[in-house]
């Protein structure tokens, strides 16, 4: 279990949890989707197995998982035989058949199909760090993220969080970092980044494996391009690229980090979990508290 994706979510009052949170969560634990329901949307056990507990902690840290399960059902498949049902009923009736007519037909075939259809469902992690005041949620979409922090905030009938961020937009920051060819202490340059012209069809220029701070590089910024992603390293312990919403993508441990984990000979799921989950949120928390030092020493 490793965070692929960070987005980082600050607490705008002081956050406890709810004494009991695993029966709290348990009112919304996932379920299998129904014959009829499209979709299913709930809390699963950090341990893979659906009478495990659906919380996992290590100190003030928080593990949590919620999974979706999904019907599937081609937007193709069903156009189709919509169409061909309007075709007989134009054909029987001497008629054209409307648009609403068309839209009743697709509801009922949707529902005559929904209990045959084959379903898919994914994974989505996040933790809550309570001496942070803090939630990382693995999602490189925002509103993927979202969903997840919804589901949360109905569990616990509040959730005051708000996206992470600065004074300034993330691009800002990080075009200034290249510009200078300097980065807060901790932090290294990787070899990737994108730089984009401010207007929404302007010229975008990507560059991987390269070296960051070279000239003909740099270059590209007196021209006015803003830069939108960033590849870092920090503490030779994590490897990322930042993004203009503060976003983190592809992370992944250095091997300098994973040299001093220790390998669990083995190990149970339940020891597993807990092994991933302390590096994860202590790198993870430590990140975070870097990041915002960072960007609050730049304003300065």
């Amino acid at each position: 279990m490793w965070f692929r994706n960070v987005r980082y979510y600050t607490f705008s009052s002081q956050f406890e949890l709810p004494d009991a949170v695993d029966e709290v969560l348990a009112e919304a634990a996932f379920r299998p989707c129904g014959r009829q329901e499209l979709s299913s949307f709930g809390w699963y056990s950090p341990f893979n197995r659906e009478e495990a507990a659906l919380t996992h902690r290590i100190g003030n840290c928080i593990l949590l998982c919620a999974r979706k399960e999904e019907k599937v059902l081609p937007a193709k498949v069903i156009q189709t035989e919509v169409d061909e049902k309007a075709r007989q009923i134009s054909e029987e009736q001497g008629r054209p058949v409307n648009r609403k007519e068309k839209q009743n037909l697709k509801e009922d075939i949707v529902h005559q199909l929904l209990p045959q259809a084959f379903t898919q469902s994914r994974l989505t992690w996040g933790y809550i760090d309570l001496d942070r005041q803090m939630i990382a949620v693995d999602s490189s979409a925002a509103g993927r993220a979202e969903d997840f922090l919804g589901l949360l905030r109905s569990s616990l009938g509040s959730l005051p969080v708000k996206p992470f961020s600065a004074a300034s937009s993330a691009d800002v920051y990080l075009t200034h970092w290249l510009q200078e060819k300097r980065l807060p202490n901790g932090f290294q340059f990787g070899d990737e980044a994108e730089l984009r012209e401010p207007e929404s069809d302007g010229a975008v220029l990507r560059c991987k494996q390269h070296e960051l701070t070279a000239k003909e590089w740099l270059a590209n910024l007196e021209f006015g391009l803003r830069v939108t992603k960033l590849g870092l390293t920090w503490q030779e312990r994590l490897e990322f690229i930042i993004e203009d919403d503060f976003a983190l993508k592809r992370v992944k441990a250095t091997d300098h980090l994973m040299e001093q984990q220790d390998n669990l000979v083995d190990a149970t799921p339940e020891q597993q979990v807990d092994a991933d989950f302390a590096l994860l949120s202590g790198e993870l928390g430590e990140l975070y508290l870097a990041l915002n030092a960072a960007f609050q020493q730049a304003d300065n």
